[in-house]
């Protein structure tokens, strides 16, 4: 089982990556077994959210390691970027 942070951002045309995670509009922390799984978890949270009027989004996460005496830093692992897409169905 794998901690996640996680960001989501508004999928902007032309905005550079630093600009599109500079403000998220949502911050999180999830737990899963892999990236799938915790995209799937925050898709699930999300879809009300969005369902009236659906925006085009991405989410990014980075493992995060807990510090090793208990005490201290997270650290954070490279960051996995992934769209989110609505469909008719959502």
């Amino acid at each position: 089982m794998y901690t996640y942070v996680y960001y989501i951002a508004e999928k902007i045309p032309g905005a550079m990556e630093m600009q599109r995670f500079a403000h998220p509009i949502h911050v999180g922390i999830v737990s899963a077994s892999d990236h799938e799984a915790a995209y799937t978890a925050v898709l699930h949270d999300l879809r009300p959210t969005f369902a009236d009027a659906p925006q085009e989004l991405e989410v990014r996460f980075e493992v995060v390691t807990a510090p090793r005496n208990g005490a201290g830093v997270w650290r954070h692992g490279k960051p996995i970027d992934t769209d989110i897409t609505f469909t008719s169905a959502d």
